[in-house]
């Protein structure tokens, strides 16, 4: 089954779920959506970062890690 078909199929059961079903979906749908946002917001950050000029190379960034947790 395609990604067409699944959605179809969802869209057209989906009035016969019940509570509990819908509030997992409901869940999970919004878990995507805060981590999509997260996500964007650290490439835009980053992206920002390097027109900056605020960048590490690996040898500055591994000397910068290398005591964290010690």
């Amino acid at each position: 089954m395609n990604i067409i078909e699944k959605r179809d199929f969802i869209h057209s059961y989906l009035h016969y779920a019940d509570e509990k079903t819908i509030d997992e979906f409901y869940e999970k749908l919004q878990k995507e959506e805060v981590l999509r946002a997260k996500l964007e917001s650290r490439a835009a950050k980053a992206e920002d970062d390097i027109r900056s000029g605020r960048i590490f190379s690996r040898t500055e960034l591994e000397q910068r890690t290398a005591t964290i947790g010690k």
